[in-house]
This record gives C-alpha cells, structure tokens and sequence, in this order.
C-alpha cells in the first residue's frame, strides 16, 4: 500500500486544481491571467528560445545518483596507501506538475517503500535561462570500498561516513538564445542551436569520518575524519545542439578554482591542516539529451562534480558525485 500513497496524493493534488478552475475562483482566474501575460512577454529570443504553448506539464522521472573518494595518502616508509571508497546507486522516483511555470514535485524512495534503510540526499535544483543552482545534501554511512598497501588489497564496509553539503551556482550570458531549462526541466524550448559563456561558482561543507573500528588499533597518526570546506570560482562554457526540430543535445562545463579553503586532517590526538598544492580545482559538468514527440517527450540528463583537495606528496582526495535522470512527460 505504501507504493500507492505518493500517486494517491498527486492524483489528489490534481483533481483540487482541476476542481478549482472549474469553480472560476477569481484568485485563480486573475493568476492564470498573470501566467498567461508572462508566456505573451518572453524575456528571450522567440528566434531562439520560446515557452512552450500547453498550459500543463506532466514529468515522471526516474532518479539515479551516487558518490566516489579516492584518497592516496604517503607513508613514514615513503610507500603510499591508496584508498577507494563508494555508495552503492542510490534511486528515486519524482512526480512532476508544471502548470504555466509554477512547479510542484514529489519525490519517492522505492527502497524505503519496501523497508530497507538507504541513504539521505536531499537535492534542490532550480534553472532559469539567465542564472540557477543546485543544492545537494547528503548523509551517507553505506560506503565500501578497498585499501591498497604493498600490492594487497583489504575491502571494508559501513566503515566510512559522509556528510557533506554543495551548492553550485551559474550566470549565462546569453540567456536570451540559450536555455538550460529546455535542456533539464523542459518548461522552454530550444528551437535553434546556441551557446553561451558562463560564470560558475561552487561551495562545499562536508566530512569525512572513519567508524566502527576498535580504539586499540589506534596509533597517533592514524586519520580519523577529514573536513572538507572550500569556495570556487570560474567559467566555462554551456551549448545547445539542435539538430532537428525534435531534438536537443546539451553539453556544459564549467571548471573552477579554489580561492577560500579550511580542509583538515583529524588524527587521534591532534588536528592538522590538509596541505595543498595550486591548484586546487572542482569542475561541475552537466549533459543532456531530449527527444519530442507530438504531446509527448523523453530524455536523460547528467550533473557531475569533481573535486580535487591536498597535497600531491602526503595525502590527494579526489570527490566525485554525479546524478542521472531518465525523463518521461507529457504536455496539454
């Protein structure tokens, strides 16, 4: 029964809207008017970029998204260990209404539905043709992975946990003929092909502790948490390739480099400033592919963040996060 809730609750929030225009509340009327009056007076080149005609915009997609570290850290015996770490694929499931640009979306997690406990990440995204972000929370004490010493390898599992929390940010400058929106929330269309260059910066807050290990195998210079805090600044480059009219290819990336960091190394009995080498760089790359149909559209999208932090000759951390999403929808 719990797999039947989120779409009793979307069949529900849209019959009160359906419901409510066929009352003709003046509040409703007088919005949709308001909408309708923004879709007549684009901000953007309708050569280019238009919104699309239909009032309504159904989406279902299907979420995939997961995190990778590798660590290479120097040793006293000038020999490296060298460590990887992952969260198994993380999966949900989104139900989207868009009505004139004014989105509602509900998200469901099929593993939680069926009792088994996943991970917590929380996503906000928000993308207009001129500027957008992405804020990304997670918590996560499932990963596994392995420890390469003196050519042998040891896996582990739930011994490393992860809180982190991301915010990217974007400027286009040619907001008028180039649309991320057409390209990952399909509320514009892309109807040529067009780029533009663009601003990006980037801010992370996050840890990195090892658990679950017994104190006696302690020594004093064994890691215990890493703290990872840095801002980035940079630009890069987004286009939309439109080779039919049923279709749209994205690509953008936009490199950046650290100007603010405070990244730490917490040992057992002391704490110490992670040592870096310049530069420090983290690059936030997006792509995406839609296909249109008559009243209906499909696609996939991909968001992905690198990071690199430290110090090349006693311990590197490279961070990877990614995010997929399989699109299915309908406009009316």
């Amino acid at each position: 029964m719990k797999i039947l809730r989120p779409i009793f609750f979307l069949c529900l929030l849209l019959s009160a809207l359906n419901t409510s225009a066929q009352l003709k509340l003046p509040l409703l009327n007088k919005l949709d008017s308001m909408l309708e009056e923004r879709q007549k007076k684009p901000k953007t080149d309708t050569n280019y970029v238009v919104r699309p005609h239909s009032r309504w915009t159904l989406r279902l997609i299907n979420n995939l998204s997961g995190t990778n570290f590798t660590m290479k850290l120097a040793l006293i015996d000038d020999s490296y260990a060298n460590l990887r770490f992952y969260t198994p694929l993380r999966h949900t499931v989104t139900f989207s209404v868009n009505y004139r640009g004014l989105a509602v979306a509900l998200a469901v997690n099929p593993a939680s539905m069926f009792g088994k406990r996943g991970s917590r990440e929380f996503n906000i995204n928000s993308y207009s043709n001129r500027y957008g972000f992405d804020f990304i929370y997670e918590k996560d004490g499932s990963y596994e992975g392995s420890v390469r010493l003196d050519g042998e390898v040891e896996h582990f599992r739930d011994e490393i946990e992860e809180k982190s929390m991301t915010i990217n940010g974007y400027y286009a400058f040619n907001g008028r003929k180039f649309s991320y929106p057409a390209a990952f929330s399909q509320s514009f269309i892309q109807k040529r092909s067009a780029g533009s260059i663009m601003l990006g910066a980037s801010y992370h807050h996050g840890s990195v502790d090892i658990v679950n290990q017994d104190e006696e195998y302690y020594q004093e210079d064994n890691v215990r948490k890493i703290k990872l805090n840095y801002f980035s600044v940079g630009i890069g480059y987004g286009y939309n390739f439109v080779p039919h009219s049923q279709w749209l290819i994205h690509l953008s990336a936009l490199p950046s480099v650290v100007l603010w960091r405070e990244n730490k190394v917490v040992m057992m009995g002391h704490n110490e400033e992670l040592p870096a080498s310049f530069p420090e760089m983290s690059l936030v790359g997006r792509a995406s592919l839609v296909k249109y149909f008559k009243h209906f559209f499909m696609g996939a999208t991909l968001v992905y963040n690198y990071t690199s932090a430290g110090d090349y000759d006693s311990i590197r951390i490279r961070h990877y996060k990614w995010r997929a999403r399989l699109i299915l929808g309908k406009r009316f």
